[in-house]
């Protein structure tokens, strides 16, 4: 039998911009890393209405064209459907394979844009530039992109790296407080995970980020993107220590399809994740020191649900769970505290799911 091996390097790198006044910079940006003079830019009704003109023109003035398409907002417009009417635009815009893709908007539009991104004509080059404190925190870096399913949030995806990632801080000044809260639910879970400290930094600051004081805000920025970066740069395709992000993510994601994308969204879930995920780590006896009335406090402050809704079937969350991508034939991998700061994988077999989960409700 003869046998012949072929060795790939996959060797993508990011650069993420954290300022204020981003615009301008994006066209110098565009020409050091040698990309054509045009672009293709996807974003939402919302954030076109405020945003789009302003980054056209901005472009323009350095003789860089672009296209647009602008979608409905809302999580129910993550799927397939949209992300081939996003396809069918690009091709009747003869969008060529060298010509970037904007993603303007939110994590909805950022996993739109990855997505489409590494799809069409086999990959174009990324640009995103979040308008939301969820998404510079979490959605605009790292690959992952993906769309829901009916059953299923994240269940089809890729993982593809931006090229560049511009976070603007001034893109937080129009967003309502409750906007800024999803995104500190996603920057406490990496205190949970890994730096209590910035746990409590963010608790303590509180005021000031309502307040919407751009030092403390980019600071957050800063810490999250350094925590995140410690994991995926280490595994980037979520085999290994990456999986570690996922904590609060898999009763989450449960909660929002259950939900319909509508009862919680993405921040009200994983929030719900962390403490169901935390009570599993004290019925299991793997976590010493209970936090859980902490967390509960900083959730109530921001303004976040606390315990699940009675219209939310248990039976419901184990099914969707049952088809949560981490699934394995032998069982499914929560990420559960250890300890403040520190996670453990926690494997869960088919047979015992069912009594895990209603052991986890709060």
């Amino acid at each position: 039998m003869e046998n012949q091996k072929l060795e790939f390097t996959r060797h993508n790198s990011t650069n993420i911009f954290i300022g204020s006044d981003l615009f301008p910079e994006i066209g110098a940006k565009f020409n050091i890393a040698g990309l054509p003079k045009s672009c293709a830019i996807i974003t939402n009704e919302p954030i076109a209405k405020i945003y789009l003109e302003p980054l056209i023109k901005s472009l323009y003035e350095i003789n860089i064209k672009s296209v647009f398409i602008v979608i409905p907002e809302g999580e129910t417009y993550k799927n397939f459907d949209t992300a081939m009417d996003i396809i069918n635009q690009l091709n009747q815009n003869e969008v060529e394979r060298d010509c970037p893709i904007i993603g303007l908007g939110g994590g909805v539009i950022c996993d739109l844009s990855g997505f489409v991104a590494s799809i069409y004509k086999r990959g174009l080059p990324l640009i995103l530039i979040p308008t939301s404190l969820l998404a510079m925190v979490d959605a605009s870096f790292g690959g992952k992109n993906a769309i829901n399913t009916d059953n299923a949030k994240n269940l089809v995806g890729t993982f593809y790296q931006p090229l560049m990632t511009f976070m603007d801080i001034n893109l937080l000044h129009t967003l309502p407080l409750s906007q800024l809260y999803y995104g500190l639910v996603e920057a406490l879970k990496h205190g949970l995970i890994y730096d209590m400290a910035y746990f409590n930094y963010i608790v303590k600051n509180l005021d000031d980020i309502k307040a919407k004081k751009a030092s403390t805000i980019q600071r957050v920025i800063r810490r999250s993107v350094y925590i995140k970066k410690e994991f995926i740069c280490e595994d980037e395709l979520d085999v290994g220590r990456r999986v570690h992000l996922n904590f609060g993510h898999t009763f989450g994601h449960a909660l929002e399809t259950v939900g319909e994308y509508r009862r919680y969204n993405h921040a009200e879930a994983v929030g719900l994740g962390m403490l169901m995920a935390t009570k599993a780590a004290v019925n299991t006896g793997i976590l010493k020191e209970d936090f859980s009335e902490q967390l509960k406090e900083v959730l109530k402050i921001l303004e976040m649900p606390t315990t699940i809704s009675l219209t939310i079937s248990v039976e419901k969350i184990v099914e969707s769970i049952k088809s949560d991508k981490k699934r394995y034939h032998d069982g499914i991998n929560f990420i559960l505290p250890e300890k403040p700061g520190r996670t453990v994988v926690y494997k869960v077999k088919s047979n015992e799911l069912d009594e895990f989960v209603r052991n986890s409700l709060v």
